[in-house]
């Protein structure tokens, strides 16, 4: 559906309150393939060190809020057993916001990263490669061996696009893009409205149970932050477009600020200092979906710090390219714990098998290709992150994962990756606060 876009916030604000109703299905399919220094802050004493003020000297222009970049080693096996990943992986992220006044009211904020897929940011520099892996005829003689096989090459056949797709994912070259770029607006105390290309609003829950955090939406979205009158602390609303999924580059997808397939209510709140809430209503393409999650503080029972809970109940079935699926569920529990410079968690997360139907292909549905966090994939497993801060701008992390309950169709039956990353804003700020 062609949507044009007049006065910002009317629009927005339009869409809030008739969004329900005139929600059916003639929203446009998820596109897989795309068609194409002033003041200072330090103050100088004669023979003496500079001292240094808490206002960085990019303050007034720039909030920086990430500057990093990783290099990791992945390795990870499928449900055949096949090899998918032995790799060498690198990944930079520069992310924040350029203030157009003092305050931070008005401002355009922006996301480039490394990595040429919605879902992929990390890129390749060792090793053969997603790619050439998928064009190993092992590739195709462990497929043979599925009992999934004949779902997989029906799909083919009804989905040859999704197919292409999935068959051609480049996970090789250091392309640097930029995934977001939006207007923020805050016109009164309690409202902000943000058009362009933004991030997917989470609440508390994590790319485990939504979409990968490397991923992107265009289109506009309202927040209302009024817990005095609304009891939540925000309420915003969320309409999109979601696809474009094999290009980043925003300025290579500007037409999708032109449709929309995704609209999402959500809500978040802190109960009290131990435990927060937060919930959306979601539809995207075919699906419409709950997803619901809580944090709580339990540093007393000195296992964990933290505990997160986040669950979804896809509330719809799917019809589309010869498939039928039903409605699924699917969880994550989360304990946390910091132990000085060494921090991390330990897991167990359901995602359903099904989780492919998000990207609108029917193919990637029979094939495990899910567009939540590429470390999780689907399927009833175990996992653990750990890091280790070595240097305010080195930090050491790992990350293991395997499925333990029915085996089924996924490219990450087993995980493990390891590497390090740097800081760069800390780097800068180590002799005086700039960003």
């Amino acid at each position: 559906m062609k949507a044009s876009r007049p006065a910002l916030a009317v629009a927005v604000c339009f869409c809030l309150m008739v969004s329900y109703s005139a929600y059916g299905q003639d929203q446009d399919p998820i596109d897989l393939v795309s068609s194409d220094v002033a003041d200072s802050s330090a103050t100088i004493s004669s023979g003496k060190t500079p001292v240094i003020n808490a206002r960085s000297l990019t303050a007034r222009w720039l909030d920086l809020t990430t500057l990093t970049h990783s290099e990791r080693y992945r390795n990870q096996y499928g449900d055949t057993g096949y090899h998918y990943f032995e790799d060498g992986q690198q990944r930079s992220i520069v992310a924040g916001r350029m203030k157009l006044d003092a305050e931070g009211r008005y401002a355009i904020g922006f996301r480039a990263s490394s990595g040429r897929a919605f879902n992929w940011a990390y890129a390749d520099y060792a090793g053969r490669g997603f790619t050439a892996r998928l064009n190993d005829p092992a590739y195709d003689a462990s497929i043979a061996t599925s009992p999934e096989e004949d779902a997989i090459t029906d799909a083919e056949e009804e989905d040859p696009t999704g197919a292409s797709y999935v068959n051609s994912v480049n996970s090789a070259g250091w392309e640097f893009y930029v995934r977001e770029l939006y207007l923020s607006a805050t016109p009164v105390k309690g409202l902000t409205v943000e058009f362009g290309s933004f991030g997917i609003e989470r609440g508390l829950s994590t790319e485990i149970t939504t979409f990968d955090e490397d991923g992107y939406l265009s289109g506009e979205r309202v927040r209302i932050s009024d817990p005095k009158h609304l009891f939540f602390d925000q309420i915003g609303y969320t309409n999109a477009y979601f696809g474009n999924l094999d290009t980043p580059n925003f300025f290579a997808r500007g037409d999708s600020l032109t449709k929309t397939n995704y609209r999402q209510v959500f809500v978040k709140k802190q109960l009290n200092k131990r435990v927060g809430v937060s919930g959306e209503y979601n539809w995207l393409a075919t699906t419409q979906t709950l997803r619901q999650a809580v944090v709580s503080d339990v540093h007393e029972i000195k296992a964990f710090d933290r505990v997160r809970l986040e669950v979804y109940e896809r509330v719809t079935r799917s019809h589309f390219q010869g498939s039928d699926e039903r409605a699924r569920q699917g969880f994550a529990l989360v304990g946390e714990k910091k132990i000085g410079k060494l921090s991390g968690d330990f897991g167990f997360a359901s995602i359903d098998r099904d989780y492919g139907l998000y990207s609108g292909s029917s193919f990637a549905q029979e094939s495990g290709f899910s567009l939540n966090g590429d470390n999780y994939n689907t399927g009833i497993r175990i996992f653990s992150h750990m890091q280790y801060k070595i240097t305010p701008v080195v930090t050491a992390f790992g990350f293991y994962t395997r499925i333990t309950g029915e085996q089924i169709v996924s490219f990450n039956t087993q995980g493990l990756n390891a590497g390090l990353t740097f800081d760069l804003k800390a780097l800068a700020n180590s002799a005086r606060k700039v960003f």
